[in-house]
């Protein structure tokens, strides 16, 4: 009986955890060439469109793959009309009857700009993800919910302010975000940039789960369940997060407060190869600025683990980074003994 549960239980990870590794036999070559061959293609004619993306691809995930790279590729993040929104979603947060009205008014404007201009916010990119895979009978929904950035949802939870998909492929649901995954908005110089992110595509529940909280709790497609407020306290992650694959586990939180001399240990999932990668441990504090270099007596069992002692008291900005991309950042506090005391006194 219990060597039926443990395997159960190995079972049961599998099917949870395991995501683009399901495909690890697919060569997405001729899925993103075909991508690329139509490019610049109009959405007038979106079955069309759907049919010439995916006519000579045979599996379900390479035709939903054309889709994503396609859209990925050719639409562009609407940054001013996506603030505006969350501006008006804030403002109208307990006015459901303004908000409705404000919103029937501005989904005319996201289609007619998606349509005319190949522009949109991320309830776009998820809508003709969603509605491309439909016309080649792939099941595909939309997901709304938080999207935690370093500057949004952090330590307390603000208005829902994104959408992305689960896809059917298989049998089993997977996670996709196009908006993150097709670049980012450069403000400086006031223009989208093109820049694809793969992470995004089929990414591990794990790892989506530190940047993204559904409000419909079915699509953590997670056995174990994570909370809003662990959510809203976990470590900051980005961009570089999901393209290489890494899931921070320890500190859970983005603040952390330890005793002078204690250690802190730091340990990170590795979900890709990442072995040619150079990676660190960045510790600032002040002027002081210390690196800890990813090492092979660091690995343990498809995780890093390193761990640090804090001598001196004082606030630590901690980054672990892969190559010259932050991948996740704490906050650590360093008190003295006699400081806890007097609190726990208190």
């Amino acid at each position: 009986m219990k060597q039926l549960l443990i395997v159960f239980i190995i079972f049961l990870n599998l099917f949870v955890n395991a995501q683009k590794s399901d495909f690890k036999h697919i060569d997405f070559e001729k899925a993103d060439s075909i991508a690329k061959i139509y490019k610049g293609a109009t959405l007038k004619n979106m079955p069309i469109l759907a049919y010439n993306l995916t006519n000579s691809l045979e599996s379900q995930v390479e035709k939903f793959r054309a889709i994503y790279i396609w859209v990925c590729s050719n639409i562009k993040s609407d940054h001013s009309f996506g603030e505006l929104t969350l501006r008006k979603r804030k403002k109208f947060k307990n006015d459901s009857i303004a908000f409705y009205q404000w919103n029937s008014e501005a989904r005319s404007r996201v289609f007619k700009t998606l349509w005319q201009e190949q522009k949109t916010i991320c309830t776009g990119y998820a809508y003709l993800i969603k509605e491309l895979s439909a016309f080649v009978d792939i099941n595909c929904e939309i997901i709304d919910g938080y999207c935690r950035t370093s500057k949004r949802n952090v330590e307390k939870i603000d208005v829902p302010n994104h959408s992305w998909n689960a896809v059917k492929l298989d049998d089993k649901w997977y996670l996709v975000d196009a908006t993150m995954a097709s670049g980012y908005f450069d403000l400086d110089r006031n223009r989208f940039v093109k820049n694809y992110n793969d992470g995004y595509f089929l990414a591990d529940p794990d790892l989506f789960i530190i940047k993204y909280y559904p409000l419909v709790e079915k699509w953590r497609l997670r056995r174990d369940k994570v909370s809003l407020k662990e959510f809203v306290s976990a470590p900051i992650t980005y961009g570089s997060t999901f393209k290489y694959g890494i899931i921070p586990m320890t500190p859970k939180n983005l603040k952390t407060t330890v005793l002078v001399g204690e250690a802190l240990m730091f340990k990170f999932k590795i979900t890709s190869n990442n072995a040619s990668e150079e990676m660190r441990l960045i510790i600032s504090s002040g002027l002081s600025r210390k690196t800890i270099k990813v090492s092979a007596l660091d690995y343990r069992n498809g995780s890093i683990e390193l761990k640090y002692h804090f001598i001196k008291k004082g606030n630590y900005n901690i980054h672990f980074m892969v190559n010259s991309d932050i991948v996740a950042s704490y906050a650590v506090h360093a008190e003295k003994l006699r400081k806890q005391k007097h609190l726990a006194q208190n």
